[in-house]
This record gives C-alpha cells, structure tokens and sequence, in this order.
C-alpha cells in the first residue's frame, strides 16, 4: 500500500510540473511578442471597405487625402508629443494675411499684364482725356486713384478726403454729394504735362474694377430703377428718353417727356445700339476711363473683394491709422447681384454676344471669368 501511494505521488510531481512549464513557455511567448493596437487591417493586406475610411476616434474627416495622412501622428508617447507641439505651433500662427494678400496682387498684374499683351494697341499711345480727368491726386501722401463709377468709388473718395483734411466727419457721414461733387482733390488733367508725367512715375497708383455685367446692371438701377432717385438726377434724363423713343413701341406722351421708367431690355438695347450711342462714365468699358495697359498700377482690387485689398492697400502704404475703408455695414452700395441672372436671362443671344462684344476687354483685363450663362459660341 506504501508503495503503492508513492508510484502515484511520483506520478502527481511529474504532471504538475509539465503543466507548469507549458504555462510558463506560453506566458513567456505572449509577453515577449509586442502587442498590436492597430485598427484591423493596417499594416498588411488590403483595407477592408469598412475600414478603409477609418482614421481613428478624433480624426478631422472634414479633410481627405495627404493632409489627413500628414495629421495622424505615430503610435506611443514619443509620436503622441510630437503630435500635440505641432498642433500647438499650428495655432500659433494663423495665415498670414499679408502675404496672402501679395500674392493676389501679384496674380492680378500678372492676369493684367497678360490681357495687356493679347490686346497691344490697348498699349500705344498716350493717356486719353477720360483718363486724366478720372484720376484724382492726393499729394499729401503722394497717391492717385483712377475712380471707375459703380465701383466703390464713392467710398474711396471719402477715405480721400479723410486723408487730404478735406473733412473732419466720419466716413458714414459724408454724404455722396461731398463725397462726389466736394472731395476738393484736383484730377490729373488740372496739372501741365510734366507735373502728371512725374506724378505717374513716383505717385502710388491704385484702381478698382467690378465684374462688368454686374456693374452695369447695378448703374441701370441706379440710375433708372428707382423713379424716385431717376428724378433727382436730372443729367440721365436724356439717355432715357432717347432710348424710349427709340426701342419702346407705342410709347405714351409721358414717358416720352419725362424718360421715366426705362426698361432693362430697352438699357440693354441702347448699349449694343450698332449705331454707338453715348456712353456715360456709369457704363463706359473700364479699361477706357482708366488705361490699365498704359499706366502700371501699383494696386489693382476688386469691388468683391474691396474690404481685403482696401486693408491691404492702407497698411501697405502706413494709412491704415490714420483711416479704414468703410466696412459693408457703414458703406452705400447699389447691390445688384440679388436679380443679377433673373435680369440676363430675360436678354436674347444676339444682346447678350452685343454686351460681350463691349465688355470683353474689361473681362480679361480685371480677371473675371466669362459668365456662364453665355452661349458657348460668343
């Protein structure tokens, strides 16, 4: 019986012992292998579709393609701190506005000087009358600006007036009539010849420029739209007229006295007129009232933009202490863009190439894109 227990306690020690070793060489295994956090299918073998989107619990999926990949940092604390110090530096610098800012003008000239060369008799000659007389000179800080009507222009010419000391009130204060009729700066054509040669050589020169169709769908508005500022402005009176003697059938006597609620279509008509009629500054082309291709702007902005490159312009120049340009809640503008397609899409395909025959040349020159409701043959 003795030794019939010690056999079975032999027996016993053995088991336990193999048991034992198989536990340790298994625990040995899995520690000594590192342990994989990946999500599934990371590292090899094609991305499940379910997963081939998947960039983890605070992955910004917002953003797609290599900016994503440049986001998502190593794993372990090393990559989690690299991680976190460049996020931190990433909100420490915002954008440059600036030089952001540059680079826009600098497309702009380059957009100019492009349109300038496809078009070189833009180029020949001196600088035109109309040009002379819309350029306004501020000499105290040596600038002048080709004001171009619909444009802005009545803003800028009350920042002008703020800088010259023509005008101790604030920008929403001055009204449009001192603003246009009593700025007290000289136009170029007021200087001898040598004076606005030298003028253009060192004087900072700035325009504006606006999409060219909106600009002239905002003067009709202006100037026609509304009876109640029509009657005002007795100077536009003739233009209406004339064209509601010559494009309304059956007008009535009054209207033909008094010009008084001209049409879009009848505006539009007077303007692709093959027997040129005059063309008021509201609507004359662009690049007439203020020769792009001859004078090198320094600074080239757009009325869609006009509150950047306005920010731009005055700091550039050291004036942004001294003056703001006016922000769109204090400004006066005629906004047109609302009923902007309603109103070309009333016009035929023959007034609509009429108008891009006259404004092409702006178009290109401002660096607006054709709008896309013209026909694919104009």
């Amino acid at each position: 019986m003795a030794k019939f227990r010690q056999r079975w306690f032999f027996v016993g020690l053995a088991m336990s012992m193999c048991i034992t070793c198989a536990i340790y060489l298994a625990t040995h295994a899995v520690f000594e292998a590192g342990i994989n956090l990946s999500p599934p299918g990371s590292q090899h073998g094609p991305i499940p579709p379910w997963d081939k989107h998947y960039r983890g619990p605070k992955a910004n999926y917002d953003k797609e393609g290599e900016e994503v990949a440049k986001e998502q940092q190593p794993a372990g604390p090393e990559g989690a701190h690299h991680g976190h110090k460049r996020s931190e530096e990433a909100e420490k610098k915002p954008v440059d506005f600036m030089t952001a800012q540059a680079a826009v003008q600098a497309q702009r000239h380059k957009q100019m000087g492009d349109a300038c060369q496809e078009y070189p008799k833009l180029s020949e000659g001196n600088i035109n009358v109309d040009t002379q007389r819309h350029i306004l000179v501020n000499e105290k800080q040596q600038l002048l600006y080709c004001f171009i009507p619909k444009v802005g222009c009545s803003n800028w010419k009350r920042v002008l007036m703020r800088l010259v000391g023509k005008s101790n009130k604030t920008l929403s204060e001055i009204t449009s009539d001192e603003a246009h009729y009593r700025h007290g700066m000289r136009r170029l054509q007021a200087y001898k010849e040598m004076e606005q040669k030298h003028m253009l050589e060192t004087y900072t020169k700035f325009v504006y420029g606006r999409n060219p169709f909106v600009r002239i769908l905002s003067a009709y508005k202006n100037k026609y739209g509304d009876v109640v500022m029509y009657r005002k402005e007795t100077y536009f009176h003739q233009f209406a007229k004339k064209m509601i003697k010559k494009y309304r059938e059956n007008p009535s006597q009054r209207a033909l006295n008094t010009g008084e609620n001209a049409t879009w279509i009848e505006f539009v008509k007077y303007l692709t007129d093959k027997n040129k009629n005059y063309f008021d500054d509201h609507w004359e082309e662009m690049y007439k009232l203020c020769s792009p291709c001859k004078i090198k702007y320094d600074y080239i902005g757009q009325l869609e933009t006009i509150e950047d490159d306005a920010r731009y312009m005055l700091r550039r120049m050291n004036l942004s202490a001294l003056v703001e340009y006016p922000s769109r809640k204090t400004s006066h503008p005629t906004n047109s863009s609302g009923t902007f397609e309603d109103s070309y899409n009333q016009l035929t395909v023959e007034q609509l190439r009429g108008l891009w025959r006259i404004y092409q040349k702006d178009f290109e020159l401002f660096g607006y894109e054709k709008p896309g409701f013209l026909p694919s043959n104009i």
